[in-house]
Formats: C-alpha cells, sequence, structure tokens
C-alpha cells in the first residue's frame, strides 16, 4: 500500500469501526497527510511501514515534537504526535509493521486552562434575549435550557430524534463518542421549554413526513452544529456578556455547577459521557466564593470570617472570586 492508502484505511477504521467524530477525522487526517508528504519528499519513501530512524527525524522535525518547539505549541504537538502514533499503532495490529516507532518521541506536558463558566445569573441573561414566542423563541429557548440542564454535547443536541426524549421522566437518551448510549436527567426549567416547543414551535417549522429530529431549521430539516453555536453567539451579544458563549461553555457551566453542588465527580464522568476520569477532573475546580463557604461551615474551631481569612483572600484575589 502507499501512504495515501494507509491513510485512508485508518480514516475508514476511525469512521466506521471506532465511530470518532468527523472532526477529529479531518484532524488525524491533515497530520498524516503532511507526514506522509515529508516522507515523500525527503527520505523518498512511499509507505509509513517502511519508516526508517531517518524518517523519523524527518517526522519529529516536520511535526515540531521532540524539540524545542514543544515549549511554544504543547497543544498542538501532543495532538500530532498522538495522531501519528495511533495511526503507528494501528499499523501493528494489522500487522503491517513490528513495532511502533512514534513511541520513542516524548510527547510534551499540556497545560489545561481551566475553563470558563457562566454563572446562574449569565444563564438568565441569555434566556432573557431570547425574545418572543414564535417557533424560533422557543426552540432557542429549549435548546439553552436542555444544553445547560443536561451538559450534553452541541453534536449530541442536533443529533437527538423525539423517541429520546422523556418529558414525563425528564431524560433524555444519548447517543454519545463512540457509540456509547447513556440516560441524562434534566430539570424542570428544560421540561417547560421542551413541551412548549413539542406541543407548538416545532409544528410551525412545517417538518416533512418522518422527521424525527428535536431541532429543526427553517425549511423544518435537523438543525446543524453551527446553526446552534451562531445562534449562541448572537445571544451573548444581545446579553453584553464578554467572551464568546459556546454549546461547550453551557457544558462547562453544567458540569461545574453540580460538582459544586457536591455530585460525586464518577457520576459527572457519566453524565457527561467521557470514558476517562481524566477528562473529568478539569471540571473540578470551585469558585473562591463556594471555598470560603464550604471552609466556614466545614472547619471544627475556625471560621474564614471570624480569623480574617476571607478578607485576606478577597484581597489576594483583587476582591474577586474566579470560575
Amino acid at each position: 500500500m502507499s501512504c495515501t492508502e494507509e491513510i485512508d484505511d485508518f480514516l475508514n477504521y476511525l469512521s466506521t469501526q471506532r465511530r470518532v467524530s468527523p472532526h477529529t477525522v479531518e484532524s488525524y487526517s491533515r497530520v498524516l497527510h503532511k507526514a506522509a508528504r515529508a516522507l515523500e519528499q525527503e527520505c523518498s519513501l512511499n509507505s509509513f511501514t517502511k519508516i526508517t530512524a531517518e524518517g523519523m527525524r524527518v517526522l519529529r522535525r516536520e511535526l515540531n515534537f521532540g524539540t524545542e518547539a514543544d515549549l511554544l505549541s504543547g497543544n498542538s504537538v501532543a495532538h500530532d504526535l498522538y495522531a501519528l502514533s495511533s495511526f503507528f499503532k494501528y499499523l501493528v495490529r494489522q500487522d503491517r509493521m513490528d513495532s511502533n516507532p512514534a513511541l520513542l518521541s516524548k510527547a510534551p506536558k499540556v497545560k489545561r486552562p481551566l475553563p470558563r463558566v457562566l454563572s446562574a445569573a449569565e444563564i438568565e441573561l441569555l434566556l432573557d434575549a431570547i425574545v418572543g414566542e414564535d417557533r424560533g423563541a422557543q426552540r432557542d429557548r429549549a435548546m439553552v435550557e436542555l444544553l445547560y440542564a443536561s451538559g450534553l454535547r452541541v453534536s449530541e443536541l442536533v443529533a437527538l430524534n423525539l423517541a429520546d426524549l422523556d418529558c414525563e421522566r425528564m431524560e433524555v437518551r444519548v447517543l454519545g463518542k463512540g457509540g456509547k448510549e447513556r440516560v441524562v436527567p434534566f430539570g424542570t426549567n428544560a421540561r417547560r421549554a421542551l413541551q412548549q416547543y413539542l406541543a407548538s414551535g416545532r409544528k410551525d417549522f412545517a417538518p416533512p413526513p418522518g422527521e424525527s429530529a428535536v431541532f429543526l431549521n427553517r425549511f423544518g430539516g435537523r438543525l446543524t452544529t453551527r446553526a446552534v453555536q451562531i445562534m449562541l453567539e448572537k445571544l451573548a451579544e444581545k446579553s453584553g456578556l464578554y467572551g464568546q458563549v459556546s454549546p461547550h461553555k453551557l457544558r462547562h457551566s453544567f458540569a461545574t455547577e453540580i460538582l459544586g453542588g457536591g455530585a460525586d465527580i464518577r457520576l459527572v464522568q457519566e453524565l457527561l459521557g467521557h470514558a476517562s476520569l481524566a477528562a473529568t477532573q478539569i471540571y473540578t475546580h470551585i469558585d473562591m466564593d463556594r471555598l470560603r463557604a464550604a471552609y466556614a461551615k466545614a472547619h471544627p474551631r475556625d471560621s474564614m470570617s471570624d480569623a480574617g481569612i476571607a478578607d485576606t483572600v478577597t484581597a489576594g484575589s483583587g476582591g474577586k472570586s474566579k470560575s
């Protein structure tokens, strides 16, 4: 097989068997085709299975891992190395290679910034920006309420079918990454918004017979992820909120709220559909107001206010809590 055929075979495996997202497939394709061009131009290699030590040195230079560039773009470098290593691992499992040469390259440490979350008051501002009771307003209100109440990914939201919703039990069945199914609860506000939209707004979109999508576009077909992102950006602008408001930011906010409310992290992992607990741990940050309140309530002898600690912490953080 040529490099291109090997890449196509791997990407097809990711899509059909691993069922990874189209975004991931596209990003892996970019990395692997860049690697293939480098091997062909500098090493005259037409197959990854024939890669040599010199070929790996070319890839390390071309993809900037194993060099000082690690310090400049750790996230990107780690992603590219992981994509290449996953590809070689696949070739090994297919008995096309004896070992994974990318394992000899050390990935840079990636610093994951704490996610910016929206407060309950900011969520209210978003909802207040949805004016009227027409079909679009009902749909947008139902989407914002459900995203915040359930922590769904935007891809999961737009993939919802009518049969996935149970408004009586206040549950939604979700098909997440890797084709894994989970059931996520939602609250009364989301149920109220969904019931109103399903009773009238959705019908006004005039979906064709057999259309099962919950959230529809103006033509009566399934809404896209980009359309949801644009809707939230417009609401944020109307609300005067700083920074981009996105579906994923609502997911961050959902996870932070329920963790801060005392939910077990493994429960949150299940609700979010994370395969690894490590992916959930980024949400364990708690704003300083909650930290002070928990300290004052739990400490057996001193309260933070009596000891002056609260004032000290507030002064040290510029008088503002971080979320």
